[in-house]
């Protein structure tokens, strides 16, 4: 996978401060990017493990949307927030899960659409506390939330990642992912999986990829994405 150089879009910042507190990554307006030739568009949306990255190549933490943004030529719009998920806020619980987030909807008409998340799903918030949830509340999350992301943009080829799952909290990776999996098929998007690629090698934390992390999931975004 070699790496092109791209418009920097600012996102430095914006970077830092969401993964200090969390709250939501906008990287480029998207504003005059739908018209007639125009460079083809990404809308990512998900969790820190978009969020908590840079659009920065060569970076250690540039992220795997970046990565895949300069292979293939797309104007990245990144819309993430650490914390959340289909159905759980982010920010402490105080911010917004996918449904809720601003602009998600709202979009001039992307090109791709890629959905990384439901790491944080395995549990809802109940107050400032998280509490486990059954799979069947990620399921209907998921689903409604998936529904309502292909009938706004009925055009868009909608990639649905499997939760990049590191070595921490296991016990619930399964029945998350299949949640995802299942409304993915219901709603005709795309589905990766993503099985094997944050190794406890690739994520100091235990969840966050490292550059070699981050490298793992853009490259299984870049083999499913390069498939007609």
């Amino acid at each position: 996978m070699t790496v092109r150089g791209r418009r920097w879009w600012g996102v430095a910042g914006a970077a830092v401060v969401a993964a200090a507190v969390g709250v939501a990554l906008l990287v480029g307006s998207g504003g005059d990017r739908a018209t007639a030739g125009a460079t083809p568009t990404m809308l990512v949306i998900g969790d820190s493990i978009s969020a908590n990255y840079l659009d920065e190549p060569g970076s250690p933490l540039q992220a795997w949307w970046s990565l895949v943004a300069d292979e293939l030529g797309y104007e990245p719009t990144v819309l993430a927030e650490a914390g959340s998920g289909y159905q759980r806020p982010g920010a402490g619980c105080r911010g917004s899960s996918f449904p809720n987030r601003p602009g998600v909807f709202a979009q001039p008409p992307p090109t791709v659409i890629v959905v990384e998340g439901g790491r944080n799903d395995w549990a809802r918030c109940d107050g400032l506390d998280l509490v486990p949830v059954p799979s069947g509340d990620v399921l209907v999350a998921a689903d409604t939330f998936l529904r309502t992301l292909t009938e706004t943009y009925p055009d868009a080829r909608i990639v649905v990642l499997a939760p990049p799952w590191g070595p921490l909290q296991q016990q619930y990776v399964d029945r998350v992912t299949e949640a995802v999996e299942t409304a993915a098929e219901r709603n005709g998007c795309e589905f990766v999986r993503m099985d094997g690629v944050l190794t406890a090698g690739r994520t100091p934390d235990g969840v966050h990829p490292d550059v070699n992390g981050s490298r793992a999931i853009a490259e299984k975004v870049l083999t499913a994405l390069q498939q007609p």
